[in-house]
């Protein structure tokens, strides 16, 4: 008679148990719904100023900024073109 009751009261308490853990675990990734909340709310802001960042860079590195930014620091365009080295031909005749 004894045997009955004992497994009862372990399912019980087996039941009893595993609810208590389940309040817990709900408890938690409730609230870290919030912070993954934030985490994406961050993931977005950083996106858009990367974004930002690399129209700044292809701006500031364009051809058209780079020529600006010279002739107004006084460098000149050159037009003569000086080589140091000899040219060597490509292909010679027999």
């Amino acid at each position: 008679m004894k045997k009955p009751i004992s497994v009862l009261i372990i399912i019980v308490l087996c039941i009893v148990g595993l609810s208590i853990m389940r309040v817990v675990v709900s408890n938690g990734i409730s609230t870290s719904g919030i912070a993954l909340d934030q985490i994406q709310t961050d993931i977005a802001y950083y996106k858009i100023q990367n974004i930002n960042v690399k129209q700044k860079l292809l701006s500031i590195s364009s051809f058209n900024y780079v020529a600006s930014k010279a002739s107004s620091l006084g460098f000149a365009e050159s037009k003569s073109i000086i080589s140091l080295n000899k040219s060597i031909p490509l292909a010679k005749k027999p």
